[in-house]
């Protein structure tokens, strides 16, 4: 199997598995304070892969970025948390995985962000059809 399929399928079950640990972590402190206490995880491991791992940058460019994944990671945190709670792990996750491939989609198709601008054919909207009716079937069941 493919090394980088296999990490994507691998953080599929985890971003399955921290869903179920936050959502389990903000009954009794709340939201808030799982958001804070997994950002300051995500910062130690972090600076820790940084440290071991590779030569960091430190710019403001790269500070700027970090800081901006970090804002977007707790509201991505808090948005997959809260719904999780109250209406199930697999209706929340169809939905982010349904408005994910469509970004994806989207800037894939307009090189967006950078990265050269890609072909969205016939088959990739086909695709993304099928996950999209299979995520209205599992909200709708």
């Amino acid at each position: 199997m493919n090394p980088g399929a296999m990490l994507a399928a691998l953080a599929g079950l985890a971003i399955a598995a921290q869903v179920v640990v936050n959502a389990l972590g903000i009954r009794s402190p709340g939201v808030g304070a799982v958001v804070g206490v997994s950002g300051l995880a995500t910062a130690v491991t972090g600076f820790a892969a940084a440290l071991f791992l590779s030569r960091p940058e430190l710019t403001g460019r790269a500070l700027l970025y970090g800081a901006s994944s970090g804002v977007i990671g707790a509201f991505i945190l808090a948005a997959i948390v809260l719904p999780a709670g109250r209406t199930g792990l697999a209706q929340t996750l169809s939905l982010v995985i349904a408005s994910r491939l469509i970004a994806g989609l989207i800037i894939d198709r307009t090189g967006l962000f950078g990265p050269a601008a890609a072909d969205v054919g016939p088959l990739k909207v086909l695709g993304l059809a099928l996950v999209l009716v299979g995520g209205v079937l599992v909200v709708r069941s």
